[in-house]
């Protein structure tokens, strides 16, 4: 999946990779909440891709903003199926939503790949911008959630266009690479306890709001093996 590693308004590197930092607006953690009432839709989309994503050119802004839409979608919800085309990416709009991204094994079992909680995280699994872009992965909302909807053409476009948007674009590949290194070392080289512990620091906030089965599926193991790393993670931390 492509992700946004840092905060555009402020430049504050995430550590790791979905650790606990907020969208940041001087300084200060900001929902999109308090910067959008009283605001018609393309006025909430344009603070939205200004704020969080950090594109600044207005024209790019504008367009970005007429060709995308705000939908408030319930739990379950999938957004894009593994190999689907993707004719639109969408991005998490406001903090308190999870998603998902999963694929199918060849035993016919979902493995999840990921999550994503954050304002402004990509909810698309593709390796590049063009214009044939086919998903790797199924996303699916673990809870209700509003979503920025973009057009997948429009984005292409404008990565041709627009600095500021080609540098959303790099960054979001950029921290897909590392995401993915770090993801395979943790499963090739760490212990069961090891990798919860991962998993712990890299989604501090939704520890307790995914399923044991959810976190299992992430982790690579069993939710029998999972229940007993958590006796032993109990034990050491309390």
């Amino acid at each position: 999946m492509f992700y946004i590693s840092q905060n555009c308004e402020e430049g504050t590197e995430r550590k790791g990779f979905m650790t606990g930092n907020k969208s940041m607006v001087n300084g200060k953690p900001k929902t999109n909440q308090d910067a959008m009432e009283g605001l018609n839709e393309t006025q909430e989309l344009k603070i939205f891709y200004q704020r969080i994503m950090g594109i600044r050119e207005e024209t790019a802004v504008q367009e970005l903003a007429e060709h995308s839409g705000l939908l408030s979608l319930k739990a379950k919800t999938i957004l894009l199926k593994e190999n689907d085309k993707v004719d639109r990416i969408h991005f998490l709009y406001k903090a308190g939503g999870i998603v998902k991204a999963y694929y199918d094994t060849r035993k016919g079992k979902k493995q999840i790949h990921c999550f994503a909680y954050l304002p402004g995280e990509p909810l698309v699994g593709i390796m590049n911008i063009d214009k044939n872009m086919t998903s790797f992965v199924t996303t699916e909302l673990v809870t209700d959630c509003e979503i920025v909807s973009a057009s997948a053409d429009d984005i292409y476009r404008l990565s041709r266009e627009s600095v500021d948007v080609a540098l959303a674009c790099t960054r979001m590949q950029g921290i897909s690479s590392i995401r993915e290194f770090e993801y395979e070392k943790m499963i090739l080289s760490y212990n069961p306890l090891e990798r919860y512990e991962y998993f712990v620091e890299t989604y501090p906030e939704i520890v307790d709001k995914v399923s044991k089965k959810e976190i299992a599926s992430y982790l690579n193991m069993t939710p029998e093996s999972l229940s007993r790393v958590l006796k032993k993670y109990k034990e050491l931390h309390g």
